[in-house]
């Protein structure tokens, strides 16, 4: 399925909040145009990287389109757009892409639901249909209602390739076309189950604790745990596009800020920033 949402941003350093200071009003601000595609899991970094980058006398006009990965894959190879934020790209491929942090896939339920936690293969079992009931994971004597991304998500192909090992999902699942859609199909079903980035689990729902085996520790999605590795569904956020920007302009100045300091603290509001070594091994400027 496919789903687009455009919407258009003005930013200008006057209206950035007061740590910053404004510019001589009569100086002509410099204007740039930006045009950038969003997963639905990374439109809140998107936002907030707008929100945040705000160099002095300068406007930054963001062309935001908000799609799944398939939807956006197929732009970018198209021409169509120049780069994307995603937290998915296929082993094979020839996209360009840098690194900006880490997404942990949080499993959500009705906050009522007092389950204590879940493997990787209670997950596998419950989303294959496999799992009925809450009362044999711990939970309450009810039946499990399993809400999944759209195909095509990127959450949806993150999610697969760590928990379903090759197997589908149960026909009978509940699709949302958000991560904001998975949070209301939860909130409003004490038996549901769904996951989404970490970046969206508010109030609502219920993060339940997730270990990789029965064997070790669970633990929640935290961007603390998800960089430390402790927390085992992770997934890289990533910045690609069809080629590497330019060397002088606009697009590599904004990437190369995200992976530096004030950008990654940005990146950490939400989710895991970059260590040294992934900062090392795949920046911006190979």
């Amino acid at each position: 399925m496919k789903r687009a949402k455009r919407t258009i941003v003005i930013l200008s350093l006057a209206l950035a909040g007061c740590q910053v200071s404004v510019a001589d009003p009569t100086l002509t601000p410099q204007v740039f145009s930006v045009r950038i595609l969003a997963t639905t899991a990374t439109t809140p970094l998107l936002r907030d990287l707008v929100q945040a980058y705000a160099p002095l006398r300068t406007v930054i006009a963001v062309d935001s389109v908000e799609a799944n990965w398939q939807t956006i894959a197929e732009w970018l190879r198209s021409g169509d757009a120049p780069f994307a934020l995603t937290t998915y790209l296929p082993p094979e491929t020839s996209l360009w892409a840098a690194p900006l942090g880490q997404d942990g896939i949080a499993i959500v339920v009705h906050p009522t639901n007092a389950v204590p936690s879940l493997t990787v293969d209670n997950l596998r079992r419950i989303f294959q249909g496999r799992s009925t009931s809450w009362a044999a994971l711990g939970g309450p004597c009810i039946p499990l209602t399993v809400v999944s991304r759209e195909d095509g998500a990127d959450t949806r192909l993150a999610f697969d390739g760590l928990v379903m090992d090759g197997q589908p999902t149960l026909p009978a699942a509940r699709l949302a076309l958000s991560s904001a859609r998975v949070v209301d199909l939860v909130a409003d079903d004490p038996g549901a189950i769904g996951y989404v980035s970490m970046a969206f689990v508010d109030e609502r729902v219920r993060a339940v604790p997730l270990a990789a085996s029965s064997a070790e520790s669970a633990v929640a999605p935290t961007p603390q745990t998800v960089a430390s590795g402790e927390y085992p569904l992770r997934t890289p956020l990533l910045i690609v596009g069809p080629q590497p920007p330019a060397e002088t302009g606009v697009y590599r100045d904004w990437f190369a800020w995200m992976q530096g300091e004030e950008g990654q603290a940005v990146v950490g509001l939400r989710y895991a920033p970059l260590g040294v070594a992934e900062l090392a091994g795949m920046s911006v400027e190979s």
